[in-house]
This record gives C-alpha cells, structure tokens and sequence, in this order.
C-alpha cells in the first residue's frame, strides 16, 4: 500500500482503526426553541472546557495549534448561525449545528490555498464534537492507547490527535489530509512518521494487524518479512544520522564556498508558524499569507485585529524581516460577507489586488494596520497579483494615503517601510526592469508564474503532466524578473515550491537570486546545499540551461549537476 509521506521516520506497530461514524441527524421541528438553545450552549461549553483543558497542558506547537483551534470554536459567528438556525427555523439543535456549521464548512473547502481548506476540517471536528455531545455519544480514549500503536483513520482530527499520548504511537496513517493539516504538523513536531491519502486503509487494514510505515515514501508494509524490517531499520538509522547532520547547520550563514550570501527565509500561514521558523533560524519571513484573518470568521476582521496579528509576528521574529502579502482571494476563495461572484475562469478573474483596489473598504483598513504594526519590526509589504506598472501606482497611492491619516492621528509606524510586489504574471517577468524602479523588491511566485506560462490549472490532473518549474519558458522569465530586479537596485526573492527544489537551488543560485523562502521545515537541508555550492560553478550550469529548449532536457542536466555535489 502506499499514499502520500507527510512526517519523515519509520514507525513499527499493531493497528487501531479509528471509524468515523456516518450518522444521519434528522430534522425535528420543535415548540420550545429556547430549550434546544440550552441544549446547544450546553454542549458547546461542554466542548469548549474539555478543549482549554487541553490547551492547558500542550506545549509549544501544540499550544499554538490548539490555542487556533480554541479562537475558532469561539467564534461568533459560527456560534449565531447556528443560533439563528434554532430560533428562525424551530429546529431541533443537533440539526440546526449540522446546517449552521456546514455553511462555513463549505466556504473553507472551495478554497484553493491548502492550509485555508484545511481549516474546513477543524470547523468539521467542532461541529462533530458537539453533536455527539448533544446524542450523549461516547468515543474512545486515545490518551490509554497500548504500546507501538499505528492509528488507522479515515482522517484523524485537530482534537483526536491531542488527546494522543504520543508516547505509545508509533505512526499514524489516514485516508485523507494534507501536509499542511494539523494532524501532519503535530506529527512531524513528535518526530513521528505519518502517511495520508491512503485509499481504504480504514478497510483493507485490520485491527491488531502488524505493519511498518515510511512515512517519507509514503509506503505502508502489511506483515513485514524480516528483510523488509532490516531495509526500514537502516532508512530510520540514515534518517537519523540526517537529522542531526542537518542540526549543525542551524544558525550558519547561508551562503556557498565561495563567499555568495543568500537569504533562506520562510512561508508561513498565521502567527503560530513563527515558532518552526525560529527553530529552523531562518533568517526571516519571506511570505506571510494573511488570509488567515479573513477566512476564519464571518465578518471582515477590523484594522485593531490585524494589526494585533501582525504586531505578533514582528515582535516574536526580533528585527529580522517580514514580508507580509496582502489579501490574495478571488472566487476560488470565497469568502461569505464579501459576496463574490463565481467566474468560469477564478484565477484569471477578479482577484487579489484588483480586488482590493477596487474595495478600499477592505483594503485600507489591512494596510493601516500593516503600517501601524511596522513600528514594532521588521515589516514589508508585499502585493499580489499585479500585471502592470499602473497596478502598482495605485496600490503605492493607498499606501501614502493612510500614511498621511496616521500622521494626522499621530500614530507611529516606520517612515521608510518597503513596499514589493510578487511576479507571478508573466507580463510582470517581462517588463521586470521597468517595474523594478517602482518597487523596493520582488518576490517570484513560481506555483502561479508557471501556471499562467504553460497555460495549465494546477489541480487539473488530467493536464498536470504539462504543469512543470523545469520549463525552459519559465526558467527564462526568473531570469528576465532577477536581472530586472538588480538593474534598478532592488533584491529578488522567490516563495514558490521552486524555492526549495533540490536541483534547481543550484540553477536559481547561478541566476543570482537573493532570497528563497520555503516551508520552515526545509531551511536547513538548503541551508546545506547552498553552502556545498560554488557559485561560478552554478553561474555555468545557468549558461547551460539558458540553451536548452525542452523541460525534459533542462531536468536531466539538473540531476547531472545535483549528482556531482551530493
């Protein structure tokens, strides 16, 4: 069997399945709406104590994970539209949590960032909870598994996987989640190996079943013979000896042989991610998505809660950089009180800047609170989606706007903020040293440049073949963005998936790019690579590159390259 690896290390164990039950929650119109709105409040604390109670002992990532988790339960207007459900319908609670919370449910799973949709899952997980809270059901307790336990699930839940005594588990694999779930982020924090998109595993797998998991290949072994223990007992003993090679390049320079210094930085998705970034001394943060604001709530977040997040932030990263990006959603996105219409076409479509800019409403209040928190870091500002020089213009004048406002309400922020853009429009990679003289730096956003080069949706798989950043027309326009970039003064950053890529950190170092930034968990192994590399060496493979006219040669002459430095 095999699905996706999304926690490095070999786990050997005996199986639990964890069932998630299919109930069907029948609609009862009832007379004393009052008392189902006790019931549901009832329940409701009831969960909410059980989850503090947790919060209270976690440490670390796990805290954080929870804490999020907590604010979510929280939230009002999860809580009223379930409300409203009881008293405008006169429905029974269990019926009116199912309907309240699948509406939000739903905005979540269109989204097409994997961390956003994943949080569709923590919303499920609460509303699960509390149903069975109102059904008086009882589940296991994960907290007394036995020893050398492999959980089996169909998905493994944000609350299921704290009550885990990790002590006793050996792995975990689920029939659905992402690397990005908080399941994946729990388990790589316990060093423990996890496989996810495995097909039927809840039903293939039997309790009490011994198998041995990788969760780097992602394979899972039912009854392993002896010789595949040996072969698994060695990956973990090579994995191990990694880890703690890789642990001596924490807080070194990154920069190659020959004296060239880059910058390895982080993406990251809210404020509780900036402890991996710190943990993995990355030397900033490349890309800060701030949609988490927006999407986890059903009323646009206010200048006074953006700001306190992004003041989070630039306080817990002490002075090193943070570049944080604008709201980048569109009708892939939904979000409910903005009432965006659906297009054919949503990532070519009303999104992003061209949305903000046209809803200063939205837009305003985000970069007042990203001016006012610049006055207790390192913050920059960064733009989506702009396809020409007039884009920018605008988006500047919106800034220099609420700057003016805040001098005349005598709040501080920093004078001399940067203000950048993301290349992800290829018009913006050719005319990237006209723009350059108007921005204070770039950053590429590969998944999208190379999606709108090559003309092929990234969740198409019928097409994802034709979907590749080894592409000599892509490679080309990161050229034309770089040399652009340098020309007019300015640096050139990169946070796509590129930025991490193992054989083309060499090709993007000979291009003479400035910062990658990349999953905290990846820093320090490109740390390692880039301080293998001589640059002059790298500037060549880039020459070679630059002639070659097929993906499949590009690729093949990369692994060329990676083979002599490995």
């Amino acid at each position: 069997m095999k699905g996706k690896g999304v926690s490095v290390g070999i786990g050997f164990g005996n199986i639990v399945i964890l069932k998630n039950e299919i109930r069907k929650i029948e609609k009862n119109i009832v007379e004393d709406s009052d008392k189902e709105l006790e019931r549901f409040h009832k329940a409701l604390e009831e969960v909410i104590n059980e989850t503090n109670q947790i919060v209270e002992k976690a440490r670390g990532t796990e805290k954080e994970i929870m804490t999020a988790y907590l604010m979510i339960m929280q939230d009002p207007s999860l809580i009223l539209e379930t409300e409203s459900q009881i008293k405008n319908s006169k429905i029974n609670a269990e019926y009116a949590t199912e309907m309240g919370f699948n509406s939000v449910i739903q905005i979540f799973e269109n989204m097409d960032d994997e961390y956003m949709s994943g949080r569709a899952r923590d919303i499920a997980d609460i509303k699960d909870r509390i149903i069975s809270k109102l059904y008086n059901e009882e589940k296991i307790d994960l907290s007394k598994l036995k020893n050398n336990t492999i959980i089996v699930a169909k998905e493994l839940t944000t609350s299921d996987t704290a009550k885990l005594d990790f002590k006793n588990i050996s792995g975990i694999i689920t029939e659905v989640g992402g690397e990005n779930s908080h399941t994946s982020i729990m388990a790589r924090t316990h060093l423990l190996p996890a496989v996810t998109k495995v097909e039927n595993a809840t039903t293939i797998l039997k309790n009490g079943e011994y198998v041995a998991i990788n969760g780097g290949s992602g394979e899972i072994f039912e009854n392993p013979t002896e010789e595949q223990q040996q072969n698994l007992i060695k990956i973990q003993k090579d994995f191990i000896e990694s880890k703690v090679e890789l642990e001596k390049y924490k807080n070194l320079e990154s920069k190659t042989k020959d004296g060239f210094k880059v910058e390895l930085v982080s993406n990251i998705g809210t404020p509780a991610d900036v402890e991996l970034v710190l943990k993995n001394t990355a030397e900033g943060i490349g890309l800060l998505r701030s949609e988490f604001l927006y999407m986890d709530s059903e009323e646009m977040p206010t200048e006074e809660e953006q700001f306190n997040s992004y003041k989070e932030v630039a306080e817990k990263m002490q002075g090193k950089q943070v570049i944080i990006r604008t709201l980048d959603v569109g009708g892939d996105k939904e979000i409910k009180y903005l009432k965006m219409e659906k297009e054919a076409n949503p990532f070519l479509g009303y999104r992003a800047i061209r949305l903000c800019l046209d809803n200063p409403e939205i837009f305003k209040p985000q970069i007042r609170a990203l001016l006012r928190a610049s006055a207790y870091g390192n913050i920059a500002i960064m733009f989506p989606m702009i396809s020409s020089i007039e884009e920018l213009r605008r988006a500047k004048a919106v800034v220099e706007e609420c700057k003016k406002e805040l001098d005349n309400e005598g709040k501080e922020y920093k004078k001399d903020i940067k203000t950048g853009i993301m290349v992800e429009i290829p018009s913006v990679a050719i005319i990237a040293e006209e723009i350059a003289k108007e921005c204070d730096f770039f950053s590429i956003g590969t998944n999208d440049l190379i999606q709108y080069t090559v003309a092929v949706e990234r969740g198409n798989e019928k097409i994802s073949n034709l979907y590749s950043k080894y592409h000599p027309a892509v490679i080309r326009l990161i050229k034309s963005s770089i040399d652009g970039a340098h020309k007019a003064g300015i640096f050139c950053g990169m946070c796509g998936e590129a930025a991490s890529d193992e054989l083309l950190i060499p090709l993007l170092v000979g291009l003479g790019l400035d910062e990658f930034s990349m999953n905290p968990n990846k820093i320090l192994n490109s740390r390692k690579i880039v301080n293998m590399l001589d640059k002059k060496e790298c500037e060549k493979l880039a020459e070679e590159i630059l002639k070659l006219g097929t993906t499949s040669e590009v690729e093949e002459k990369l692994k060329e390259f990676n083979k002599k430095i490995v």
